[in-house]
């Protein structure tokens, strides 16, 4: 892939609001690659999943004058061009993907002033109003999974992405969330698209912070082969020459053996090297048990603030493991973890604990 140079990244200073791009219609995927600093590696689209990238951006929504000051915006990058940072992210997916691009497009423009967008979101959101939305080419039906990605604005996802998903019946879709934000997280954003969006499955997201996405490459294919998107480029091996995979693993909790995954990444191979491990656990909230380990991973960058059924997580705050295994109503958590793997087999076991557990994980026999 021709690499390109960063030319600038612009910061706005703002709470809650950072933003994105551009394209009033649904771009479809050819031999065009998003040019990147980060990487070389191109992934290609499994045939039999149609990917479609829908995002939702400020910089593409706004009527910004024709002269503006990109140095004067966290929503904007010129990179080979002119982008917001919520779309530069969904180039890359689609660069790694093959799927589709579509800019969610509102009729009636925001304003380009922070303080009065910031109160035009305010009410928006007071009323659970929902803006009117441009007449678009897309036929949702043409795909299985679906991304949403937005600027986060007052902790929340924008209001023209409710519409979107009021307007498109994604039922039966795999949706898959993405932000961009100014330093706080995704907030309470993926559990409004869980909620508004009525999809067959929703798995878990990432949040990048504004300053960061020029060289976030790396991090979005991570995440990508984490959630199974995308697999690794089949001729990188590990450092031992050893072609990495996902991993079957059991998890054992007395005389209950339960079948799981972990993931191929940094911080999930640190935790293969340990295999197998032990961890007294709690119970917590009716959704989690959780439990501190005996070593320090070195691979803990990133985290999230929400969680799926069935993942394994590392919290690097408190140095811990925790299995998830019912969403509850507080799916918003207080400290950020990062999925390392997965349990598949039947969750309802776990209600029958006792609480405190003794649990091993190991390599399935």
């Amino acid at each position: 892939m021709k690499k390109t140079q960063l030319l600038a990244l612009f910061l706005l200073i703002s709470v809650c609001i950072s933003a994105c791009g551009q394209s009033q219609k649904t771009i479809r995927h050819v031999s065009e690659e998003v040019t990147t600093t980060e990487t070389e590696t191109v992934i290609e689209q499994k045939e039999d999943n149609r990917i479609l990238i829908v995002y939702f951006s400020r910089y593409g929504n706004t009527d910004y004058p024709e002269d503006v000051d990109a140095t004067t915006s966290a929503s904007i990058i010129e990179d080979s061009g002119t982008f917001g940072t919520t779309e530069y992210v969904a180039r890359i997916i689609q660069d790694k993907t093959g799927g589709d691009l579509h800019l969610i497009e509102t009729v009636t423009p925001y304003t380009a002033d922070f303080e009065e967008l910031r109160d035009v979101n305010h009410n928006e959101m007071a009323e659970n109003f929902l803006p009117e939305l441009k007449e678009s080419d897309l036929d949702i039906s043409e795909y299985d999974t679906v991304f949403i990605g937005f600027p986060i604005w007052a902790t929340d996802v924008p209001q023209p992405v409710l519409s979107f998903l009021n307007q498109y019946d994604l039922s039966g879709k795999t949706v898959i969330p993405f932000c961009t934000h100014d330093g706080y997280g995704a907030g309470s954003s993926y559990a409004s698209v869980q909620e508004a969006s009525h999809a067959d499955s929703v798995r878990d997201g990432i949040a990048i912070e504004a300053k960061d996405v020029p060289g976030a490459a790396d991090l979005i294919q991570e995440w990508l082969s984490r959630i199974q998107v995308i697999t690794e480029n089949p001729d990188e091996t590990s450092a031992e020459g050893v072609k990495n995979e996902i991993l079957p693993i059991q998890i054992v909790v007395g005389d209950e053996i339960m079948e799981g995954v972990l993931y191929d990444s940094p911080l999930a191979d640190e935790f293969r090297e340990k295999l197998p491990i032990s961890v007294s656990m709690v119970g917590y909230g009716g959704r989690e048990y959780y439990g501190g380990i005996d070593f320090t991973p070195e691979n803990a960058e990133g985290g999230q603030l929400h969680f799926e059924n069935g993942d394994i997580t590392y919290c690097s705050t408190n140095n811990s493991m925790a299995i998830f295994y019912a969403q509850t109503d507080r799916p918003n958590l207080t400290m950020e973890v990062i999925p390392i793997g997965k349990v598949i087999s039947d969750l309802a076991v776990f209600d029958t604990f006792s609480g405190n557990e003794e649990i091993t994980f190991r390599v399935a026999e």
